[in-house]
């Protein structure tokens, strides 16, 4: 269970951290008729998305802390039993390897309720900015007077194999979204979550 953490880390930084996204070319795109757009990459790099996730990181600080906490509260009574397990009575022993058990299925309970939470609440996000920008598209690519706007994917997982930059439209886009009138309100002041209450064994 020691592991938890470094878990949680990665799931916040997987499915909320802006700085996992690669930078795309700045270059104002060339006239063209076919042009390209990493789509999520645009969704997740817009200031509405970006202010959203980081309202829910400070919403799940609190419960993240939490499970940090009964993480090492874990680590702490294993270290226990293992130093200590031969000089305790059968009565002892027994008392603790039960703590250290309902401990570690309460950690195994909240991280499941926190990958569930934030994953959906994220979700939620991620979805709400991509509709937007989805219709924000059709609109620019009209003005702009493409006849086709591919997805290109990421590195990692590409949809097309070569796109030249200057054809790359995501960070155009980006800023586009961004500086049309009422984008990107600032953020009201996250209400954090309230840690749950440990259940009764």
């Amino acid at each position: 269970m020691k592991r938890f953490v470094s878990i949680a880390a990665l799931l916040l930084a997987a499915t909320m951290a802006p700085a996992l996204v690669a930078q795309e070319s700045t270059a104002q795109p060339a006239a063209s008729g076919i042009v390209s757009i990493s789509f999520n990459a645009a969704v997740l790099r817009t200031a509405e998305a970006q202010r959203d996730l980081g309202a829910l990181r400070t919403k799940y600080a609190p419960r993240q802390a939490q499970m940090k906490a009964l993480n090492d509260e874990v680590g702490d009574l294993q270290k226990q039993l293992q130093a200590n397990g031969d000089k305790l009575s059968d009565s002892e022993r027994g008392t603790r390897e039960q703590a250290l058990a309902n401990k570690e299925k309460q950690l195994q309970r909240d991280s499941e309720d926190y990958k569930n939470d934030t994953q959906a609440d994220s979700q939620e996000v991620m979805q709400s900015v991509a509709q937007k920008l989805y219709a924000f598209v059709q609109t620019y690519a009209k003005q702009h007077g493409y006849s086709m706007v591919v997805e290109r994917g990421s590195d990692a997982n590409p949809v097309v194999w070569y796109v030249a930059s200057n054809l790359d439209i995501t960070e155009a886009v980006v800023k586009a979204f961004d500086a049309q009138p009422g984008a990107a309100p600032s953020a009201p002041t996250p209400r954090p979550s309230t840690p749950q209450k440990a259940q009764p064994k």
